[in-house]
């Protein structure tokens, strides 16, 4: 016999959308509300007479805890709208994993990014007029220059995806000013729908993503439950954080977690040298560090190693808090408290992406008594 549940998700359109486009048989509700309000909000904006009656605002702000599908949240409308779905991440690395993602599906996106020549941009801009491209992925320096708002406003782009909001705030307001204008790319490209994503946003953060991106309108707020019953959270007191790393992360000791593992530090030299550190107390060749001061050729043979490793441990900074999207890391530590709240749970949702468990673990020795 059949449940009325698993009746309803067999008739549903959305549902089926997903089956079919993405192999993937059933959503959480909070998907399912995302993505009915995306298409809703676009065939309203879409029909003068139906935009009338429509009592919704046709922009919202998604707080989903990572791991919780939350790309899907737009991508599947994005090949259900009409027109291109344009989506601005803060890190290369997140365009190229999600590019990497939508190729295994068999979709063809488009890049926008500094450095490209005319002909690059031209391949793109005719591929979302003909409708072969329908996602472009971008940065918000691209997407702020004056001549991609221009040809935002000339192509048909229908919805407007802002991932990683928190950052508009957190780096705006620190060393990416430009993330302080992003608004610009829906006002003045004439985006109708506007949907801004993020893992973690206190209260502060939020009203200050509201002031930003919509001074003129209050979107809709969808918050999930951030629980993540698969992740264990710990804290680890400790003399000597470099010795308690190699008893957690060695191979042959007794209390040694599971691997893939990420180490979090403080700063891009705690990065590297907890790297060669392990290394060389560990006598393992691939463990490697990661942050911001790589070249993008560094950084993708980096990511490209961690994602196929079963067992290697990445030290990182939090260049890595938003990277690729790894479903298998058992173990997440942070060597260094992290600055905020916010970015501890960005970080630590690294782990366990695939629903099985995963440890969270803090250090903390007499050097944090500060804070």
């Amino acid at each position: 016999m059949v449940s009325g549940k698993e009746n309803n998700q067999n008739f549903d359109p959305i549902i089926l959308s997903a089956r079919e486009r993405f192999k993937i048989d059933y959503l959480f509700p909070y998907q399912r509300l995302v993505i009915s309000n995306i298409l809703e909000a676009a065939a309203a904006t879409g029909n003068p007479e139906q935009g009338e009656r429509r009592d919704a605002n046709p922009h919202q702000i998604v707080i989903l805890p990572t791991g919780a599908g939350k790309s899907l949240c737009f991508m599947l409308p994005a090949l259900l709208l009409p027109g291109a779905t344009l989506v601005v991440f803060p890190l290369l690395s997140l365009i190229a994993d999600q590019a990497r993602r939508l190729l295994e599906e068999g979709i063809e996106a488009g890049i926008l990014r500094g450095g490209q020549d005319k002909a690059e941009r031209d391949y793109v801009f005719d591929g979302v007029k003909s409708g072969r491209i329908k996602v472009l992925l971008s940065n918000p320096e691209t997407v702020l220059t004056r001549d991609i708002i221009e040809k935002i406003k000339q192509l048909d782009i229908t919805h407007l995806v802002i991932d990683e909001t928190h950052t508009v705030s957190e780096w705006g307001e620190s060393f990416r000013p430009s993330y302080l204008e992003i608004g610009r790319v829906a006002k003045e490209g004439e985006v109708p729908v506007v949907t801004a994503f993020t893992a973690t946003a206190s209260p502060y953060i939020l009203e200050r993503v509201k002031e930003i991106l919509f001074p003129d309108t209050s979107p809709n707020v969808v918050i999930a439950n951030p629980d993540r019953p698969n992740i264990s959270y710990r804290v680890e007191p400790c003399l000597s954080k470099n010795h308690q790393l190699i008893m957690l992360l060695g191979k042959s000791t007794r209390n040694r977690v599971k691997r893939p593992a990420i180490v979090f530090c403080r700063s891009r030299t705690g990065a590297e040298l907890t790297a060669q550190m392990l290394r060389s107390r560990l006598n393992e060749k691939e463990i490697y560090f990661y942050h911001a001061g790589l070249t993008r050729e560094e950084k993708g043979k980096i990511e490209k190693w961690f994602f196929n490793s079963p067992d290697g441990v990445l030290c990182a900074t939090c260049a890595y808090g938003m990277g690729v999207d790894k479903r298998n890391v058992r173990t997440v530590i942070h060597r260094d408290f992290p600055p905020s709240v916010e970015s501890y749970l960005q970080e630590s949702g690294r782990g366990g992406r695939d629903r099985e468990p995963s440890e969270a673990i803090l250090l903390f020795s007499n050097e944090d008594r500060e804070y």
